[in-house]
């Protein structure tokens, strides 16, 4: 029986913790034997080290975010022996340091977008792999009926109103800053038909700023707080758009207390602080209809797969690659992202036809069962590691992108062995 060690460290909200612990499970019912290690735990270290000793009898090693990859070089030279895996799954610049540290060679990464994918393989090609698998979901194994339950329409997700973000930006000195409020202001006055990135690159097109990719890439670190700014505003106006409409929305996430726009007693705030997320899950589990927003279109969320295996439709704003996955009107609905007036329509819809909406939330937790918790990715990796072919979802669906292989000698490291893991809720 293949072996498998898996690293487990922190994460807002116990989110990684939870899909570590699954994804191990995956491995198992692929017939890995699997042994977790807890950073958090007090005789971690002394187990790692332990582990490393008998590093030849593992198959790989997997972590969510490559927990302990910057070291590789220095205080941990034993793990560049082991295959392993490291799975991004939010934004690469949060991870810099571990690309960086890591010699490349037997190290495989994933990220959850596309476009993440293609830019560690433009700046980071020293890795064996790099390869897109999208998240994966917590399945709730009983939910309630959907007509027995209590919520409407939930969202769980922190606000920030789009001035303070906007203070944000103010703050970038120079150009650099009077750059990145042109383009906020740039993407309300389009509707956010693109994505913050295509928006800055359509701007610098347009005033001719000469540049290679290599360094449009490298800019995208200096602008991204117009990533948080594009969030919040869609955020902002897709809850605003059902509170005026006078439709009740609940919500868990820190600042909403601090909510002033239109149709604020509509607001039901069930935490004014971010829960843990099997508290999400039982809110979930509870609530009719789950509403979720992104500014991407590489990739899929966690939070679109949760909620249909909490039984719940699952609302959501349309991008193509939602299409790869679920059928619109059966097992997802949608509404058009640069139309959010009109989701106080499609949610009345929903709640005066509660058979169909029913059926709805049925036919998507099957789907989202079958193909996309993150066992089912825990069972994917295993295959990978075993056989390297593309990852795929079910029959039909697209290919992934061929792998690119590469090995390159070993660049700066960093300091810090372990730090804080990232998790976008």
């Amino acid at each position: 029986m293949k072996k498998v060690l898996v690293i487990k460290g922190r994460s807002a909200y116990n989110v990684l913790r939870k899909a570590a612990d699954e994804i191990a499970e995956g491995f198992r019912a692929y017939g890995c034997e699997t042994e977790v290690l807890d950073t958090q735990a007090e005789d971690f270290l002394v187990r790692l080290s332990g582990c490393l000793e008998q590093r030849e009898q593992y198959a790989f090693c997997f972590s969510l975010q490559a927990i302990g990859w910057e070291q590789e070089c220095t205080a941990l030279p034993q793990l560049r022996d082991m295959r392993r895996v490291g799975w991004l799954v939010d934004d690469p610049f949060f991870h810099e340091a571990r690309l960086i540290g890591s010699v490349g060679t037997g190290a495989y990464v994933l990220t959850v977008q596309d476009a993440f994918t293609q830019r560690i393989r433009e700046m980071y090609p020293k890795f064996e792999m790099i390869e897109t698998l999208y998240h994966g979901g917590f399945a709730s194994e009983q939910v309630p009926r959907w007509e027995d339950r209590e919520i409407d329409v939930f969202f769980p997700g922190s606000y920030t109103s789009r001035e303070a973000v906007w203070e944000k930006l103010k703050k970038i000195d120079g150009i650099m800053g009077s750059i990145a409020q042109k383009v906020a202001a740039r993407l309300i006055q389009n509707g956010h038909i693109r994505t913050w990135d295509e928006e800055l690159r359509c701007y610098l097109e347009e005033i001719q700023f000469e540049m290679s990719e290599d360094e449009f890439q490298t800019l995208l670190r200096a602008f991204y707080p117009l990533d948080e700014f594009q969030r919040v505003c869609i955020r902002e106006r897709m809850l605003e758009e059902l509170l005026k409409a006078g439709r009740r929305v609940s919500v868990v996430g820190r600042g909403w207390n601090t909510y002033q726009g239109g149709g604020s007693e509509n607001l039901d705030i069930l935490s004014e602080e971010g829960v843990d997320i099997t508290e999400v899950i039982r809110y979930m589990q509870n609530s009719r209809i789950v509403l979720h927003n992104i500014n991407f279109e590489t990739g899929m969320h966690e939070r679109i797969f949760t909620a249909m295996l909490a039984g719940a439709v699952c609302v959501t704003s349309k991008y193509q690659l939602l299409e790869k996955f679920f059928e619109d009107g059966k097992e997802i609905v949608t509404y058009p992202a640069d139309a959010p007036e009109q989701l106080p329509v499609v949610i009345d819809e929903l709640l005066s036809n509660p058979g169909r909406a029913a059926k709805i939330a049925a036919a998507g937790r099957k789907k989202a069962l079958q193909k996309h918790t993150w066992k089912r990715r825990g069972e994917q990796i295993a295959k990978w590691m075993d056989d390297g072919l593309n990852f795929t979802y079910e029959a039909g669906d697209y290919d992934r992108i061929s792998s690119m292989r590469a090995m390159r000698c070993c660049q700066v490291c960093a300091a810090c062995i372990f730090p804080e893991q990232f998790a976008i809720i």
